[in-house]
């Protein structure tokens, strides 16, 4: 199936393409919603401007679609630039990194159905603690936001391994977040991927903005590919 890959740039959208292309399916376009809210209840917001880099990287042709970042509104703005770009790309599928959120899945779903495409969500339903280890095991990626109780600011920037994502599930289970940061407790940014055609990316330059509340991200102003 040739597919439309909505994308932020973070472990789950990523690899969520890995496995359409190990299961021969092909990523003809990526699409990269930039909520003007950061309190999106659909989009990922953090850094999203550097989604380009991967498509760079993959050598996919990659498009930004502005949303207002208003609850249902902003769902109504990606399904028109998706109506478009469906056709611009030549696509039969969508593909998300869904994994527990009926609210995110169930508005795509609906969008894919009005525009006569397959929504394809390859991690819907995994068991969480596990994807996690088998993400770390296929990419590399960063934490850009912190946002759970139990995750401090020394999260920030931080490479996740074997040994920090057993530390996650650990904290997960204690403060009762998801492993995967699947309702926004935390949010990621992948640097090392083999889709990547063995090039990587370099954070060059980020500031740590952090909240007296405990909540806080990473804000990435300088990055190549190297």
């Amino acid at each position: 199936m040739e597919l439309l890959a909505l994308y932020t740039g973070g472990k789950d959208s990523h690899y969520a393409m890995i496995k359409a292309v190990e299961e021969g399916h092909t990523i003809k376009c990526i699409a990269t919603a930039e909520p003007a809210r950061a309190d999106s209840y659909m989009f990922h917001a953090v850094n999203t401007r550097w989604a380009r880099l991967h498509a760079e990287a993959m050598g996919i042709p990659h498009y930004f679609i502005p949303t207002s970042g208003v609850k249902e509104k902003e769902v109504e703005e990606l399904g028109a630039a998706l109506a478009s770009l469906a056709r611009e790309c030549g696509v039969e599928g969508i593909s998300t990194g869904a994994i527990a959120s009926r609210y995110q899945k169930e508005r795509v779903d609906k969008l894919a159905e009005r525009l006569g495409l397959r929504h394809y969500a390859p991690l819907w339903g995994r068991d969480q603690a596990g994807l996690l280890f088998e993400e770390v095991s296929r990419e590399s990626f960063v934490i850009v936001a912190a946002m759970a109780m139990g995750l401090g600011e020394e999260w920030l920037g931080r490479r996740i391994g074997p040994e920090e994502a057993e530390r996650l599930v650990e904290l997960a289970r204690r403060y009762g977040f998801s492993p995967v940061g699947e309702g926004g407790e935390y949010e990621s940014f992948v640097v090392e991927s083999p889709l990547f055609r063995g090039r990587r990316v370099e954070i060059r330059r980020a500031k740590k903005v952090w909240s007296p509340a405990g909540w806080g991200y990473l804000a990435i102003e300088d990055a190549a590919l190297i």
